[in-house]
Parts: structure tokens; C-alpha cells; sequence
């Protein structure tokens, strides 16, 4: 994982398997650790009872699975779960669990949409721009948009061309402004629309390289005028983001 991971208790002979990543776990610690850090894409439905069993006859933790099959019967709801199962070993502060707690609480009471969008956001928050971008995507082709409303839409272009302007695909992120402002008429689409199309002006790719590895030239004269404008559309990103 990338990470020392100290275990208060033995590791178990048989990995409880996350299929939405692909990960063998061996330890309640190593659960925590991917909890804490992709919480973003953690569905409910990874509260299940086929997870309990493996904490009781893996990790011999009958106390913690007697809480969490109590929780999934009663049905207590997903935020109780994660939290009881955070609160298991000490690899999560005190602090660390209640911010994941809030984090998923955001999603209480929200549509299928609204969910998804929320996970795009936050990984455009923490700069994981191919993955955002991918999910805005498939957020904009789902049948039910309509329903959440035309600003809604709007939103997500906006939010789209952020993620494009973050990769510095000016022109595609102008494009996607301009969608927005169409469907949203907020000023700060409009304003970094213009300012992705001036920064374009100022992009020169190098000859060979991959779209991924692009670099980008800006002549002595432009400079500072790129500099401003990239940073005053991070700015008004900021400001506006939600």
C-alpha cells in the first residue's frame, strides 16, 4: 500500500478481498488505511456480512463483528458501520474518523447523481484529474440528469473544463466554460472560458511529446500575463467550487 503499516494483531492466513479495487487485505489496519484514503469511492454496499464473518474468524475480533452485524441488522446505516469499523484498531486518530464520518454524511439524502458528483469533486479537489474527468463524463451521459436541473448540468461542465485546465488542455477546458455558462450563466464560467482561451495562446508543445507529458512554453514577454491569468482562474475556482 505503500505505507509501514503497524498491526496490533496477528495478520490473517486468508485476505478479505475488495473487489472494487482489486486488493487483498490481511488486517483490520490495512481495511482502515484504504477507508482513510479512498473514501471517495467506498459504496455502501461494502458493509456487508461476508466482511463481519471475516473479521470474526480471520482476525478472531468477535466483539467488533458482534457491533457491525448488530449495526447491518438494525439497519443503523453505512456512517455507523465505517465508524465502528474504524474505531477498531488505532491506525485512524480520533479527529481523522470524524472527518471520514463527515465526509460520508454528505452523502446522506442525496440522489444517485448528486453522489457521483460529489466523488468527481473530491477527486478533482486532491488534483487526480484523469479520474475526475472520467466520472464528469459519465455523470453528463446518465438518463436522469434532467432531473437535478439545468444549473446542475452546468456545474459539472464547469467543473469538467477545471480538471482539463488542470491537465493544461486550455482549449478543451475553454470549450467545457462555455458549456457551463451556457447551461448555468454563472459569471466565473464565463470569466475562466476567457481565461483558458488566453492561456491556449500561449501553449506551445514540444515537438514528440506525449500528450501526457507535455511541456509548455511561454514566451519571456507572456509570462507574467499566463501566470496571472492561470492563477487568478485557480483563485476563482476556489471560491466558486461546490
Amino acid at each position: 500500500m505503500g505505507e509501514l503499516l503497524l498491526c496490533s494483531r496477528e495478520l490473517a492466513s486468508i485476505p478479505y478481498y475488495i473487489d472494487t479495487v482489486s486488493l487483498n487485505v490481511y488486517s483490520l489496519e490495512e481495511i482502515c488505511y484504504y477507508l482513510k484514503h479512498n473514501i471517495e469511492v467506498v459504496e455502501p454496499e461494502f458493509m456487508d456480512g461476508e466482511l463481519c464473518e471475516w473479521i470474526r474468524q480471520e482476525l478472531k475480533m468477535n466483539s467488533l463483528a458482534d457491533k457491525l452485524s448488530r449495526i447491518i441488522q438494525e439497519g443503523q446505516g453505512f456512517v455507523a458501520f465505517i465508524t465502528v469499523l474504524l474505531q477498531g484498531c488505532d491506525y485512524c486518530t480520533k479527529d481523522e474518523i470524524l472527518d471520514i464520518r463527515k465526509a460520508l454524511e454528505d452523502f446522506e439524502n442525496k440522489s444517485e447523481a448528486e453522489c457521483a458528483k460529489i466523488r468527481a469533486d473530491r477527486f478533482l479537489m486532491k488534483k487526480r484529474y484523469y479520474l475526475c474527468i472520467l466520472e464528469y463524463k459519465k455523470l453528463l451521459l446518465r438518463e436522469d440528469l434532467k432531473e437535478e436541473g439545468i444549473a446542475f448540468e452546468g456545474n459539472l461542465w464547469h467543473n469538467l473544463g477545471t480538471a482539463y485546465a488542470g491537465l493544461f488542455f486550455f482549449q478543451e477546458a475553454a470549450q467545457c466554460f462555455e458549456r457551463a455558462y451556457e447551461k448555468n450563466n454563472r459569471k466565473e464560467s464565463l470569466t475562466q472560458a476567457k481565461a483558458a482561451r488566453e492561456l491556449e495562446k500561449y501553449r506551445e508543445v514540444l515537438p514528440g511529446e506525449e500528450p501526457g507529458e507535455m511541456f509548455f512554453q511561454v514566451g519571456i514577454g507572456n509570462l507574467a500575463v499566463a501566470d496571472n491569468l492561470l492563477g487568478q482562474w485557480r483563485e476563482e475556482y476556489r471560491r466558486s467550487c461546490r
